[in-house]
């Protein structure tokens, strides 16, 4: 009898469809949670605008003020990062006009090993058009 010629384990074929559902699972729950591409809907893409469009405190917009937080914190050795702007439908609310928008920031600390993590959260209203800070940095620079 020849290793090909040999019926295949059931367990081994149950091992393998567990995998097969694991993946396909996997993707599906990525696909329902990941964060909402602004691009792909208009009305995300028009909260994440009036967020970064929205005067500032010290600039003449929160994307420009965001800016010079970074200028200001660079150093020598280290320099800050800023990540992605995330939209996400505010499912509180129950009103399709409601987002939140989200921007994280990470700064060099005093010390060489530390940073300083700052979250940057609006809640977004689109009618009336409204910008809501939830997050202390964000109403830091907020007018």
């Amino acid at each position: 009898m020849t290793p090909e010629s040999r019926p295949r384990s059931p367990l081994l074929a149950w091992i393998e469809w567990g995998a097969v559902a694991l993946l396909v699972g996997g993707v599906a729950g990525y696909l329902f949670w990941k964060p909402l591409d602004p691009m792909g809907d208009p009305r995300a893409a028009q909260a994440l605008a009036l967020v970064q469009t929205h005067p500032a405190r010290s600039a003449p917009s929160i994307r420009q003020a965001i800016g010079d937080v970074m200028k200001a914190n660079r150093r020598a050795d280290r320099s800050p990062s800023i990540g992605d702007w995330s939209v996400r439908p505010d499912d509180r609310a129950g009103a399709r006009d409601s987002y939140h928008v989200r921007l994280v920031v990470r700064l060099p600390g005093e010390q060489t090993h530390r940073w300083i993590e700052w979250e940057y959260l609006w809640k977004v209203r689109l009618s009336p058009p409204a910008v809501i800070p939830l997050s202390r940095p964000a109403v830091e620079i907020m007018p």
